[in-house]
């Protein structure tokens, strides 16, 4: 069998004596001083997974403290998440508990029981209060937080330090997307024989959306940075920035820093200042104009930025500043080609000289003579063993037989004849 607990409630109270240090007077007397530390982030950002991190730095400057009560009140937004005490007393030990809520206050209190049951003379320990943020709820501008710390052995005329109140910013987010719309100009070309004048557009499309909580619609500023303007080179260009909805835009030129190569550093910034938008159409309108003549091929960049900003201390960018940044790089390609016609002459003189050349070869080596065909044939029938015109005249010769000789013949043949019969 296994031992199992009595499933009764049981509960036991023990006393736990203690020494009591009260000096020669034989009177305790405490003096408690609360404050709140500076804390690394005095500002609530209100995000979905926000919270508040709190120091409180207690200390008895007196005789030992008995039962010491710390309270903090702290608006609906806030629930209490943890404490602790912070490196070098974090054996001291505290605890703290959320009060019941009371529906007709503004405030939430928090009741905490800090080195029960003493907190010895010349104490002095950081305590850290988390609490998470309740994104359902209304914020005002800050967040009011108050501490008060007592005990039971000090005397009522020095309480004056044993209150405290603090206030923290409250930042509201704002998503700001900005990107570049399909329809933009990333690349035109100049030739020779193309069109001078390139008309082009950078189309940007601006997103704001406000947090839920926030009724503060902050105001705007579209920061536009386009290339310098330049009227001497090869290349000259002018922009323009037309918004909707329209507004009055003011431009600065920038210096360049010496020896940077980025290629796409703003020579003009444009400010555009507007109420807020929850949406911004931006169009960066250009005119690229060849002016020269093209001796070389080439190919560069033409820039130019969007990002979107706020005129106002109370918010903050959810995403972070890049998110509201966008940036379109158009190509720019120079194409140098050559003047063939000159090209296509010299090739057609040269191939007449060519011509020419092989005609007078030719002619030397008796091409165009009448019996060149009858010399070739012949030659080429002695190489192959067959008789030609020289054989058929010595056979023509052999037939040409000396007419005595054929009389002489025939009467040898007639008494040949004669013998036989």
């Amino acid at each position: 069998m296994q031992p199992i607990l009595r499933p009764s409630p049981h509960s036991e109270t023990k006393e736990i004596p203690f020494e009591k240090n009260c000096g020669e007077d034989k009177k305790c007397e405490a003096n408690l001083g609360l404050s709140f530390s500076p804390a690394r982030s005095r500002v609530l950002h209100l995000t979905p997974s926000a919270s508040l991190s709190m120091e409180l730095t207690l200390s008895n400057s007196g005789e030992d403290a008995y039962w010491v009560q710390l309270s903090l009140t702290f608006p609906w937004g806030l629930s209490f998440r943890k404490v602790e005490m912070l490196k070098p007393h974090s054996q001291v030990p505290v605890s703290c508990e959320e009060l019941p809520e009371v529906p007709q206050l503004l405030t939430r209190s928090l009741s905490c029981n800090v080195s029960s049951p003493i907190f010895k003379a010349g104490s002095s320990v950081v305590i850290q209060v988390m609490f998470y943020t309740l994104l359902n709820s209304s914020w005002g501008d800050f967040v009011n937080l108050h501490a008060n710390v007592s005990c039971d052995n000090e005397d009522s005329g020095l309480l004056e330090d044993n209150s405290a109140t603090t206030s923290v910013p409250v930042l509201y987010p704002i998503h700001i997307l900005t990107q570049d719309l399909e329809n933009s100009t990333f690349y035109i070309s100049f030739t020779p024989r193309g069109a001078k004048v390139h008309h082009v557009k950078h189309i940007y499309q601006a997103k704001i959306q406000l947090s839920v909580h926030d009724h503060n619609k902050p105001p705007l500023e579209a920061l536009i940075g386009v290339p310098a303007f330049h009227s001497e080179g090869l290349i000259t260009q002018e922009w323009i920035v037309q918004t909707e909805p329209p507004v009055a835009c003011n431009s600065e030129n920038l210096e360049r820093p010496p020896n940077v190569a980025e290629p796409c550093l703003p020579g003009v910034q444009i400010r555009c200042p507007m109420a807020f938008q929850e949406e911004i159409l931006v169009q960066v309108v250009g005119t690229v104009e060849l002016v020269g003549e093209i001796k070389a091929s080439s190919m560069f960049s033409l820039c130019s930025s969007l990002s979107i900003s706020f005129q106002s201390s109370k918010h903050f960018h959810l995403y972070g500043s890049n998110a509201s940044l966008a940036q379109v790089v158009m190509k720019v390609d120079v194409v140098y080609e050559k003047n063939m016609l000159y090209l296509y002459v010299l090739s057609g003189i040269g191939g007449l000289l060519l011509l020419l050349l092989i005609f007078l070869v030719l002619y030397k080596v008796g091409f165009f003579k009448r019996n060149l065909k009858e010399k070739m044939e012949a030659t080429a029938d002695a190489s192959d063993g067959i008789p030609g015109e020289d054989s058929g005249k010595l056979a023509s010769e052999e037939e040409a037989v000396d007419p005595s000789r054929v009389d002489l013949l025939q009467k040898e043949e007639a008494q040949d004849g004669g013998g036989a019969y």
